[in-house]
């Protein structure tokens, strides 16, 4: 059984909720001892949300053939199947789930390869997320082109990078272009895009980059 609650009070430790409709009958047949909870975000969706939101169904409404509102309301559709919750409207929505949204359209375009109108790097609120998702699909961070693997922990001189352990190491996923670049001036090249290394873990290795994850 979902519902949903009124917040009463909270001190730190216990929780007081008021629910909107009646469930101790609930609460009894099942001998509920734990509940789940999913704290809510007031805050709206906000124009810019909106805007970027639309612009990447734009995007994959060129890319598809499919007509925008169609789209909107599939995508919106399957992002619910995936991540749980209620049905939302974009006209209200609130923040985080505006974020997660957007979130999800950017993987979706990352991993089917939509062109779109300007690089995704400048359409994301998560940089964290968007980095994972740009090394997990082998594009480049900056311009979303086929990518190859820049380490910001370097591997160092003599070291074989099929026998280290790259797990727990700092890498970006960069093209060829802006990889040289790198090489010239990470910093530099990292600064102006707002951009960094994030650490790669045991999924990213293995079934994505094709680097070791285990020690021998």
């Amino acid at each position: 059984m979902i519902t949903k609650a009124k917040l009463i009070r909270y001190d730190g430790r216990n929780l007081i909720l008021e629910p909107d409709e009646p469930i101790l009958r609930e609460l009894r047949q099942k001998q509920v001892e734990n509940v789940e909870i999913r704290i809510v975000d007031g805050r709206i969706i906000t124009p810019e949300q909106r805007k970027r939101i639309f612009a990447t169904i734009r995007d994959i409404s060129l890319w598809s053939g499919h007509e925008p509102e169609y789209l909107r309301q599939f995508l919106t559709w399957d992002f619910v199947c995936q991540h749980g919750g209620d049905t939302f409207s974009l006209s209200n929505t609130d923040v985080t789930t505006a974020k997660d949204f957007t979130n999800y359209l950017i993987n979706f375009c990352l991993l089917h390869n939509v062109p779109t109108k300007e690089p995704l790097l400048d359409r994301t609120e998560d940089i964290g997320k968007y980095l994972y998702y740009c090394l997990e699909h082998k594009k480049c961070a900056i311009c979303n082109k086929e990518a190859e693997v820049h380490h910001v922990d370097k591997v160092g001189m003599g070291r074989d990078r099929k026998e280290i352990v790259h797990v727990g190491m700092r890498a970006i996923a960069l093209c060829r272009d802006h990889h040289i670049l790198a090489h010239a001036d990470e910093q530099k090249l990292f600064e102006q895009y707002h951009i960094y290394g994030i650490k790669l873990d045991e999924y990213l290795c293995k079934y994505c980059l094709g680097l070791n994850c285990e020690a021998d």
